[in-house]
């Protein structure tokens, strides 16, 4: 017994001490994981980052020079904090001695808005000389309302990316970015163009980079004409979650389309913006006509259409009240579209129950995919699911839905499904 128990002291003292060295390199993987954590923080940050907050071009970024002001852009609302705003009269921003679109890699960023009835207009350069065969440059096409992007070394060695801006929108956040010879471009998050030049065009020169102007202002195009907010470089190309997040929704109604009962009333939001000024129309059931947060009491069922006026662009956002007489529905009737489009244009872009009225309490709200997984799940009758599964866009299709509901005092199931497109 004594031999046994002696015999077993060595294996206890020897299990501890296993144990002291797994919990010790345990703490080293995790501190080295901290660690390595922060250093990949601070990779993310853009090279170039001017947010025009304080109303200058001071630049944020790690190691990268203030930008150099031309002319007096005037400081204003923006998308985020202020922007400025250029008034075509020789109004820039140039950020020099920076050799961010001299790598091989490399994503611009930012927010515009153009003043539409003025021309074209340079929107970036980055060239010595007007018409250089070495350069990039971003230009507004009024007539086309889109973007011209061009990035040139040599003759025969050149990209050229043009893509029409949406309609009915005040602000834009566009993305240009180069992987080597790939030269990609992004409107609010979804990609309108890519060229593949098949090596790397090289256009490294000594020219600044130049918002609102270059070397061909004023002589054969206007210098920008219209506001710029949070301008950055980043030495990398974002992520699709990335590119998802920097989308802003402004000038919108925060509603969705609803139905309510007779002699109710709906609670209008709007997005925090710029907006100078509202109007709605038609003008009836509608307590502030010159408010985006007022109350709608519908008489009967109506589309209401709200125009936003920003500096010098207007945008209509709308929303469809429809009114109902209780006595006429029931609990057999709850409601849910059969598809929805969640591309962030403010029309369709979640999936919820349509007539929350019927639901005394929401049980359970599930949403599954083919596999029958689980991609969506609430008992909030106010939630909506927005086509997302942990942060990324579900591929386009069909998935299937399960409602379980109180009404009239009963338990309720209702399942269907629902095609996400995009």
């Amino acid at each position: 017994m004594y031999g046994i128990f002696w015999r077993a002291v060595p294996a206890l003292v020897e299990n501890k001490n296993k144990e002291k060295m797994r919990n010790t390199f345990g703490l080293i993987v995790i501190l080295i994981g901290f660690l390595l954590a922060g250093t990949s923080l601070s990779a993310q940050a853009p090279i170039v980052n001017l947010s025009f907050d304080d109303c200058t071009a001071s630049n944020a970024g790690p190691d990268s020079p203030d930008g150099d002001i031309q002319g007096d852009p005037e400081c204003v609302c923006g998308v985020f904090g202020n922007s400025f705003r250029f008034s075509g009269d020789g109004d820039a921003v140039h950020i020099v001695d920076s050799s961010a679109l001299d790598l091989l890699t490399f994503s611009i960023s930012f927010y515009f808005q153009p003043d539409t009835e003025s021309g074209d207009f340079v929107i970036l350069s980055h060239q010595e000389e007007c018409n250089s065969l070495i350069g990039f440059n971003m230009e507004y096409l009024s007539d086309l309302h889109a973007i011209e992007i061009e990035v040139t070394k040599e003759i025969g060695r050149r990209v050229l990316l043009t893509a029409e801006l949406p309609e009915n929108q005040c602000w834009y956040h566009l993305i240009f970015e180069r992987s080597g010879g790939r030269h990609s471009f992004f409107i609010d998050g979804e990609k309108v163009g890519e060229v593949n030049a098949g090596g790397v065009i090289e256009f490294v020169n000594s020219a600044p980079i130049s918002i609102g102007s270059g070397p061909c202002v004023p002589d054969q195009v206007s210098s920008l004409r219209g506001l710029i907010d949070e301008f950055r470089i980043y030495d990398r190309i974002l992520n699709s979650q990335e590119k998802f997040a920097l989308r802003r929704d402004v000038n919108r109604i925060l509603n969705r389309d609803t139905v309510i009962l007779v002699d109710s009333e709906v609670q209008i939001r709007v997005t925090d913006d710029c907006t100078e000024s509202y109007s709605w129309s038609p003008m009836d059931g509608v307590v502030d006509v010159s408010s985006g947060q007022t109350t709608i009491r519908p008489f009967e069922s109506q589309v209401y259409f709200l125009e936003f006026t920003e500096f010098n662009c207007t945008r209509t956002d709308s929303i469809s009240i429809v009114v109902v007489d209780p006595e006429e529905v029931g609990c057999d009737d709850l409601s849910l579209p059969s598809a929805f489009s969640p591309n962030n244009d403010g029309i369709n872009d979640r999936f919820f129950i349509s007539n929350p009225f019927l639901v005394e309490e929401l049980l359970a709200f599930e949403i599954y995919d083919r596999s029958g997984a689980t991609v969506f799940r609430t008992s909030n009758i106010n939630d909506s699911w927005d086509g997302n599964f942990r942060g990324e866009p579900v591929n386009p299709g069909v998935f299937f839905y399960r409602v379980e509901f109180q009404c009239g005092g009963e338990e309720f199931i209702k399942t269907g499904n629902v095609m996400v497109m995009r």
